[in-house]
């Protein structure tokens, strides 16, 4: 049987750099459901979900992206988005 890996809990810093990268790869447009499954892999990778609400409310309040669906939290990049994340 093999051993579990204990994963080390993320920093708020290295949590933004992961979403950012992550966006930053991804089809343009973001593909529906593209974000939460993103931050549900980020939870699994040891990504604080406050951590990861906190930068997402960064990127609102700077008009990077919208919700789309406040449930899901999917998001659309905004033209300012598109700057910031290409």
């Amino acid at each position: 049987m093999a051993e579990k890996k204990k994963r080390v809990p993320a920093t708020p810093e290295e949590t933004r750099h992961l979403l950012r990268k992550a966006v930053s790869c991804a089809p343009r447009p973001l593909p529906a459901g593209f974000f939460p499954g993103l931050m549900a892999r980020a939870e699994e990778e040891g990504c604080s979900r406050s951590d990861m609400l906190d930068t997402l409310d960064e990127w609102l309040n700077y008009g990077y992206c919208r919700i789309l669906d406040h449930i899901t939290q999917d998001i659309e990049i905004t033209p300012e988005g598109e700057r910031f994340f290409y």
